[in-house]
C-alpha cells in the first residue's frame, strides 16, 4: 500500500512542533512565550495520528497479531535501544553516572510515563514511547476480541473517562512528569482510534468526505487556540481537533488545506521523524550554550544515521519476516473483514 504523503505532512509537524520547544529550553532556559510551549502538542499530534493509523493498519484485512507485534518489534526497538546504548556509553566515556537501573528498566519495559524524572534528562522523553507501547500492547488484543461494533464503544468510553478525570484532577495533573501518566493522556489515542472505526462505516465515511472541508477551518482554529491556551495537558478537545484535521486530509489530499502537508521537505521530515524524535533528546538535553551549538550540529548526523541504518532495514526485516500468512488468521477475522471493507481507493494508506 501506497503511504500517503499528507500522514508524514502531519508527523513533520509534530516533530517540528517537540523540536521547537527543546531548542527554546536549551538554547534559553525556558520559552519566549508560554503559548511557544509546544512540545505536549506535537505529542499529542503523534498520538491521535498512531491510533488512526494503527487501527486502519488493523482492519486492513483479518488481524493477525503475530504480523502486528513482530512488525511493531522491529520497526520501534532496535533504534531505542540503540539510543540507550549509545547514551550509557557516552555516560561511561565521560566519567557520568547518567542512568540507573530502575530508570533503565522503566524504558525497557515502558513504564517510564510513571517513573518520574529520575537522573538524567536524556531519557525523559521516552515517557510517550511508553505510553505508545502500552497502547500497541492493549488495544490489537482488545479490537480482536471486542469487534468493531464493541471497540467504538470501548474508545468513546474510554476517552471520555481520560478526559473527565483529567478535568477532575486537572490542578494535580498540570505539572512536568505528573502530566504523562497514561491514565491523563490515553484518550489522544482513543480518538485516532475512533476516528479510524467510524471512517469504516460507509455512511460515516460519506457524510465526512461531504463536510470535512467545512470543519477543517474550525478544527484548526481549536487546535491553535490549545496551543495558545494550554501547556501541559492538552483537552479532549484539541484530541476532537486533530482527529478532524487528520480526517480531513486523508479524504481531501488535494485540498488547498491539506496540499502544504504533502510539501517533499515537510513530508520528508515526518518520514524520518521517529529516529529525529528518539536522539533529538541527547543533543537538546544541555544547557550550556555553547555545547548545545555542537551537539545540534551533530544531531542530524545520528538521527539520519540511525534511520537509514537501523530503522529502515529493520522494518524491512519485519516486513519480510512477516510476510507470509500466519495459520493462526481465523475464519471469524476474515469475514468481519469482508464485512466492514471499504472500496480500497478510498482507504488510509499505510504509513505506519
Amino acid at each position: 500500500m501506497k503511504r500517503i504523503p499528507t500522514l508524514d505532512g502531519w508527523r513533520g509537524i509534530a516533530i517540528a512542533l517537540v523540536m521547537f520547544e527543546h531548542t527554546q529550553g536549551a538554547l534559553l532556559g525556558g520559552y519566549l512565550r508560554p503559548w511557544t510551549q509546544t512540545g505536549n502538542h506535537g505529542v499529542t499530534v503523534f498520538f491521535v495520528l498512531s491510533g488512526f493509523l494503527i487501527t486502519t493498519n488493523l482492519l486492513d484485512g483479518p488481524i493477525n497479531l503475530r504480523r502486528f507485534y513482530l512488525r511493531r518489534l522491529f520497526r520501534l526497538m532496535p533504534v531505542a535501544w540503540v539510543y540507550c546504548l549509545a547514551v550509557w556509553g557516552f555516560g561511561l566515556m565521560g566519567n557520568q553516572h547518567w542512568f540507573s537501573l530502575s530508570e533503565i528498566a522503566s524504558c525497557l519495559f515502558f513504564y517510564r510515563n510513571f517513573f518520574g524524572p529520575g537522573l538524567t534528562l536524556f531519557v525523559a522523553h521516552f515517557w510517550s514511547l511508553s505510553l505508545e507501547e502500552q497502547f500497541y500492547i492493549l488495544w490489537p488484543s482488545l479490537l480482536l476480541l471486542a469487534g468493531i461494533r464493541n471497540a467504538k464503544w470501548i474508545a468513546i468510553g474510554g476517552a471520555l473517562a481520560c478526559a473527565a478525570y483529567r478535568l477532575m484532577n486537572w490542578g494535580h495533573y498540570d505539572h512536568i512528569w505528573l502530566s504523562f501518566e497514561t491514565q491523563v493522556r490515553a484518550d489522544a489515542l482513543l480518538v485516532g482510534c475512533l476516528t479510524a472505526l467510524l471512517l469504516q462505516a460507509p455512511a460515516f465515511r460519506s457524510f465526512a468526505t461531504r463536510w470535512s472541508r467545512v470543519w477543517a477551518l474550525p478544527a484548526l482554529a481549536v487546535f491553535l487556540f490549545c496551543i495558545y491556551r494550554f501547556h501541559w495537558l492538552p483537552p479532549l478537545t484539541e484530541c476532537i481537533a486533530l482527529a478532524g484535521l487528520i480526517a480531513a486530509s486523508v479524504l481531501h489530499p488535494r485540498s488547498i488545506f491539506a496540499r502544504p502537508l504533502s510539501f517533499p521537505p515537510l513530508a520528508w521530515l515526518g518520514t524520518v521523524s521517529y529516529s529525529v524524535y528518539v536522539w533529538q533528546q541527547f543533543f537538546f538535553a544541555h544547557r550550556s550554550e555553547s555545547v548545545t551549538l555542537v551537539m545540534v550540529c551533530l544531531m542530524p548526523l545520528f538521527a539520519l544515521g540511525s534511520y537509514y541504518l537501523i530503522e529502515r532495514p529493520f522494518t524491512r526485516f519485519g516486513r519480510r519476516l512477516t510476510s507470509a500468512p500466519s495459520p493462526e488468521t481465523s475464519a471469524a477475522n476474515a469475514v468481519a473483514a469482508i464485512k466492514t471493507s471499504t472500496d480500497p481507493n478510498n482507504r488510509p494508506a499505510s504509513n505506519w
